[in-house]
């Protein structure tokens, strides 16, 4: 295989992460059977040698290349991760030396600060650099994990981002609106390098299931006529879980039947914080990734919600792909990313922008009054054309086009 096509992913995760086998490696998958590439990982991380294990065991069916190194966190976190970046610079260059990478794709900050040291050995050796930018990963840390946006860390990582901005061959964002922030930020001459690319899921495994619908809509004790809500994904207090507790309970109020599901592995976030009113009727699931189209089959309607901040312009959030191409309607925030301009006029999205008792309004709950009247068909539809597998890798191979 030309060395032109070999190209290295580098990213950094806590000890559990699930975005590399639910968006990233499907999408490798693709590059490698479409564009001829030969896609290696790069993962910095404290996970268990149990979970690495498995990741591995996963890349290694799909055919990509996987090596996880780890992050150190004494004697303190924040000493542990740099040092842990300035070991990373050694096993980044001796990698793409072993491995002939021409295409190398730093994901957000950490990575880049090892890109950075790089760059002059980097363009020597004429490989191009794309920097993931998902999101806004700083302005997140500042709007909900209390980064001081004036302290030396946020200032220095601020720093690290500007410099890969303005270096990489090309930008990847996931929203216009991203795009537009970085791109006033850096200077416009940097405009041409950016690319929106998307969160695709593959069409075959997230669609509606009839019979799995029915099975697990009987095993929960749900009649055909009562309504299930369901959540997946990451949980905390950015992501309104009180505030979906509290919807749910006004809605169940004058419906005793309906349920709702949460699909997490974050499931001690949890305690305490469901009502006793209504434990019979909130189920927390932590299966595996492979049941979670069978239980979003089974739903009624999905919750996207996100709290609000300035970080959100960044974010396409995926669940949002995996509701719609399942066929569920979904009740999601505005300001979050381009979701807004793409679903304000779509009968089946409710976009909401307060929080608390102010979620259930008259008007949501007669949304929710005629979720029965839904073409699902159609649904899946809008899905397959915004947010499949297919789109979110001829996106990519587009920007890889480096001829």
């Amino acid at each position: 295989m030309s060395k032109s096509k070999n190209l290295l992913f580098v990213t950094w995760d806590s000890e559990s992460t699930n975005y590399l086998e639910s968006l990233f490696f499907p999408i490798f998958k693709g590059l490698q059977e479409k564009g001829g590439f030969r896609v290696h990982v790069m993962q910095f991380s404290w996970a268990s040698p149990q979970e690495v294990k498995r990741l591995s065991h996963l890349a290694d069916s799909l055919d990509i290349a996987y090596v996880q190194y780890p992050i150190h966190r004494k004697p303190m976190a924040a000493i542990g991760a740099i040092w842990s970046v300035y070991q990373g610079v050694f096993y980044l260059k001796k990698y793409i030396k072993a491995h002939q990478i021409r295409v190398l794709m730093p994901r957000s900050t950490m990575p880049a600060m090892m890109v950075n040291r790089l760059y002059s050995w980097l363009s020597n050796q004429s490989v191009k650099v794309v920097f993931d930018a998902d999101g806004f990963p700083l302005e997140e840390r500042v709007n909900y994990a209390g980064l001081d946006p004036k302290g030396r860390q946020y200032l220095l990582l601020k720093k690290e981002e500007g410099k890969i901005l303005k270096r990489a061959d090309k930008v990847l964002t996931r929203t216009q609106k991203a795009t537009d922030i970085h791109v006033a930020n850096i200077g416009r001459q940097h405009q041409g390098k950016f690319f929106k690319v998307s969160n695709g899921r593959d069409a075959d495994f997230f669609k509606p299931d009839s019979e799995s619908r029915s099975r697990i809509r009987r095993e929960i004790g749900l009649s055909d006529n009562e309504l299930l809500w369901v959540y997946t994904g990451s949980i905390g207090p950015q992501y309104m879980v009180e505030e979906m507790l509290e919807c749910f309970g006004r809605h169940h109020i004058d419906n005793p039947g309906s349920k709702f599901l949460i699909l997490t592995r974050d499931t001690g976030y949890l305690a305490g914080k469901i009502p006793m009113e209504m434990e019979k009727s909130v189920i927390v699931q932590s299966g595996s990734y492979s049941e979670i189209p069978l239980f979003l089959s089974a739903a009624d309607v999905g919750l996207s919600l996100r709290k609000a901040a300035s970080s959100l312009v960044g974010i396409a959030p995926i669940k949002l792909g995996e509701y719609l191409l399942c066929g569920l309607p979904v009740i999601a925030s505005s300001g979050v990313g381009d979701t807004e301009q793409m679903l304000k006029d779509k009968d089946f999205c409710f976009l909401v922008s307060s929080v608390g008792d102010g979620l259930f309004t008259p008007r949501l709950q007669g949304w929710i009054g005629g979720l029965a009247k839904l073409d699902r068909a159609k649904i899946r539809d809008f899905g397959l054309e915004h947010f499949s597998l297919e789109q979110s890798v001829g996106s990519y191979l587009g920007m890889l086009d480096f001829e």
